[in-house]
């Protein structure tokens, strides 16, 4: 499928008031910054070494870190892209922006930012690459240009993607821009280059389960939950995970070296990931979409934005994907979009931009759609059977449905980061209060344009299975 052109026209008003050169005595006004948004899937944070990691697998990124802004707790609304990426280009919950399922579209009754952007005046470009971001599905809302075609919806594409957004910043020209770049590689199955996949475990050798993987003879639910794979293997699988993200790392770096200083030093640089990956924690192996723990909702944030963000800067408090796109309108300097969940980042003062502001509680769910049949902590069908979670400081709470009632699970991150000890809920004073919020906010809807697994195609249905979707 070809790029997709959108032309949407812009009111005259707001091009008058983007003012690229002002009828006064006072000269041309300041060029508003240009914006790249770049959002690599399934990319768990604690996995890039400017978040603590021991493997060398982002050494370019942890190189843009030290540019800019890292929000150390930063969280998806839902450990699924299709409705994660509404919540990234709205600032908006899934239950307001209605995409809950993992086929729902992004609804025209949405405001993304690329239209906000668009309105100001800004070229928008999007050089994406997943299934579910599909022209059609509504995410190109917005984007003079939408790139996503179907020879990018399975498999490594980063290097692809590199070369078509450089082409995109090569067409700059005195407008300025916003670039919307989405890698997959991280994504399963993981087969990085040969360069790659043998960096972080040389020396394996495959064992027959392995083989019998490989050629595709395992149900993917058996190795999800099951657990049907030898330690070795399972090493090796993160290994090639790592691998995945070394080799978007490096195609991060060659965007950026694509990009001239002139350019970089008006742009706001945004990282990101729409969700991370369960690499055997919690009984969920190499999988996304099934549980509420932090490996798979915790994501990476990076603002850089050179003469307005001072650099090196790390800040600890709870943020969501949510806070996204009001932090760029406030970092560019334009009014917020009344109604967004989300909250700026960032406050104004006379030098510049110093993050601010915090989310009291922050909520997540699960998807419905396409759960594996092997998951055994999946006991209801549709909407009723989606987990909900609720967030204060460091306490969480997960609210798993059951047949018999729901189950839930509280933590306190600060003593047990890693979700491994369920406590009583009398432990932490914060229990009756996040019970009560979760009450609040739980619903049982299904969202917009929910598609049925059985209504695909035999192609969408081989294309679901390769990424691990479909048994």
């Amino acid at each position: 499928m070809p790029s997709m052109t959108f032309r949407r026209p812009s009111p005259v008003p707001a091009l008058l008031g983007l003012g690229l050169f002002l009828l006064s005595g006072c000269g041309p006004a300041p060029r508003p910054a240009s914006v790249l948004l770049i959002s690599i899937d399934t990319l768990r944070a604690d996995h890039l070494g400017t978040y603590g990691y021991a493997r060398s697998t982002s050494p370019r990124i942890d190189a843009l870190a030290k540019e800019g802004v890292l929000f150390q707790k930063t969280y998806a609304t839902v450990p699924r892209t299709t409705q994660s990426v509404a919540t990234l280009l709205t600032g908006l919950y899934p239950k307001h922006h209605r995409a809950r399922g993992l086929f729902s579209p992004l609804l025209p009754a949405n405001t993304t930012l690329a239209e906000i952007l668009k309105d100001r005046g800004y070229a928008t470009w999007a050089v994406v690459s997943n299934l579910f971001l599909q022209p059609g599905k509504g995410f190109e809302q917005g984007f003079d240009s939408y790139s996503n075609p179907r020879s990018r919806f399975g498999g490594d594409s980063s290097s692809q993607i590199t070369d078509e957004a450089l082409a995109k910043l090569r067409q700059a020209d005195e407008r300025p821009f916003f670039l919307w770049v989405h890698y997959l590689d991280p994504h399963w199955t993981y087969e990085p280059e040969p360069a790659f996949a043998s960096r972080f475990d040389p020396g394996y050798e495959p064992s027959e389960a392995m083989k019998a993987l490989q050629e595709g003879k395992f149900q993917k639910g058996d190795i999800i939950f099951n657990n049907t794979l030898a330690e070795p293997d399972r090493r090796h699988l993160i290994a090639l995970y790592d691998g995945e993200i070394a080799q978007v790392d490096a195609q991060v770096g060659r965007l950026m070296d694509g990009i001239s200083q002139a350019v970089r030093r008006g742009m706001l640089i945004v990282l990101t990931s729409d969700h991370g990956e369960s690499l055997c924690e919690h009984g969920c192996c190499f999988a996304h979409g099934e549980t509420l723990y932090d490996d798979t909702l915790r994501v990476p944030l990076l603002f850089i934005f050179p003469g307005k963000l001072f650099p090196g800067q790390r800040v600890e408090r709870n943020v969501s994907l949510l806070d996204v796109a009001p932090s760029v309108l406030r970092l560019l300097g334009l009014p917020g979009r009344p109604g967004m969940d989300g909250i700026p980042l960032f406050a104004t003062t006379a030098n510049g931009f110093v993050p601010s502001g915090s989310h009291d509680l922050l909520f997540a769910e699960t998807d419905y759609q396409l759960i594996h049949a092997a998951n055994p902590r999946f006991l209801l069908r549709g909407a009723r059977g989606r987990w909900s979670g609720v967030r204060q400081d460091s306490a969480k709470l997960i609210r798993i449905p059951q047949p018999e009632g729901p189950l839930h699970e509280l933590f306190d991150l600060a003593s047990d980061p890693l979700e491994s000890h369920p406590l009583p809920s009398s432990t932490l004073p914060e229990a009756s209060r996040l019970m009560r919020e979760l009450d609040t906010w739980t619903d049982y809807e299904e969202g917009a344009g929910s598609l049925l697994e059985d209504s695909l195609s035999a192609e969408q249905r081989q294309r679901l299975r390769s990424l691990g979707y479909l048994q």
